[in-house]
């Protein structure tokens, strides 16, 4: 039987913190107000996805009550993803978003041989991540609610010009992705039930392909390194709560 109870984030002030975060309410975490522009990677001068050498990581000390604690803080970033995406899909022009130096340089001659072809499948896959974004969270939704626990309330997200402008959304596309893919590799360890494995894994796996083709698109490597590095709870949040608003 999982505990789900909230007794522990009494504890400290880093506990209430965290449920300020899964709960939508970010002013603990210095947000950015409505309105701001967000023109860098979310992992600016840190980016998960190039820290370190090619040593295989050791684990990372994140603070969790119990797995339903663990489930409602991917369902937050699950949240986070698919509003983002969702968002600049809305927003962002199709023609806007690939007619753009970075998608013709990953394609090079393949976008004159194959024009629109090649513009219409990165769309498309793009629109396809954003899909995904939003069944995890309904996977997560329901996993919380078998084990009793409550899915935590969907924030309000603010993400400026990220959402906006076709370079920033695919430069922060890639950022969130690799914190996410980060965040996974830094909270497996500490689930309890067995049965919970194979499911964040298999997450874990299908984000990873997000970061690496997103990452190709801001004309990166998507495998820069032989082993991904796991971020602390702490982090995850210091870098996610820069989209959250917070509430009056």
């Amino acid at each position: 039987m999982v505990d789900n109870t909230n007794s522990g984030s009494q504890q400290s002030n880093a506990a209430t913190n965290r449920r300020r975060f899964l709960g939508g309410a970010a002013g603990a975490l210095g947000v950015v107000g409505v309105g701001g522009a967000f023109t860098m990677p979310v992992a600016a001068g840190d980016d998960p996805a190039t820290t370190g050498d090619d040593e295989p990581p050791t684990a990372v000390d994140s603070d969790f009550d119990d797995d339903v604690d663990i489930l409602n803080y991917a369902l937050t970033l699950e949240y986070l993803e698919a509003e983002f995406y969702e968002q600049a899909l809305d927003n962002i022009d199709q023609d806007d978003l690939l007619d753009n130096k970075v998608v013709k340089h990953v394609g090079g001659d393949a976008v004159d041989s194959y024009g629109d072809e090649i513009l219409d499948y990165v769309y498309e896959e793009i629109e396809t991540i954003q899909e995904h974004e939003e069944i995890h969270a309904e996977t997560l939704e329901s996993v919380i609610t078998d084990l009793g626990g409550d899915p935590v309330d969907e924030p309000e997200f603010d993400f400026g010009e990220a959402v906006e402008e076709p370079m920033a959304f695919i430069e922060t596309a890639a950022a969130l992705e690799d914190t996410g893919v980060a965040a996974y590799a830094g909270a497996a360890t500490e689930i309890e039930n067995a049965d919970l494995i194979a499911p964040a894994l298999s997450i874990h796996s299908v984000e990873g392909r997000h970061a690496s083709f997103v990452r190709v698109l801001g004309g990166q490597s998507g495998f820069p390194n032989a082993f991904d590095y796991p971020l602390s709870r702490a982090d995850v949040e210091e870098l996610a709560g820069q989209f959250i608003v917070e509430d009056d």
